[in-house]
């Protein structure tokens, strides 16, 4: 092959692949079929009594206020009695 010729070939080859990179970056589109609620401040003072309820829990399992709250919520596990 001649000299000039191979030049080309490597000039257009490296011309090609930054031209895919720069375009093929714009091309991809982000998601955007999944539109989340943008949480507010006001969202979170108005669930500040369960988010304590729910550290409170996790930090005193032992405390009226978590017993009361696994009593009320059925079972649908089955137990080991169950079973045998």
């Amino acid at each position: 092959m001649d000299r000039k010729l191979e030049r080309n070939i490597i000039w257009t080859l490296a011309i090609i692949l930054i031209l895919v990179g720069v375009f093929g970056c714009v091309a991809v589109k982000p998601i955007t079929s999944l539109k989340t609620k943008e949480i507010t401040t006001l969202d979170t003072i108005a669930r500040l009594p369960s988010i304590i309820s729910v550290l409170g829990c996790m930090f005193a399992p032992s405390s009226p206020s978590c017993d009361k709250d696994i009593k009320d919520k059925p079972v649908s596990a089955i137990t080991d009695a169950e079973v045998d």
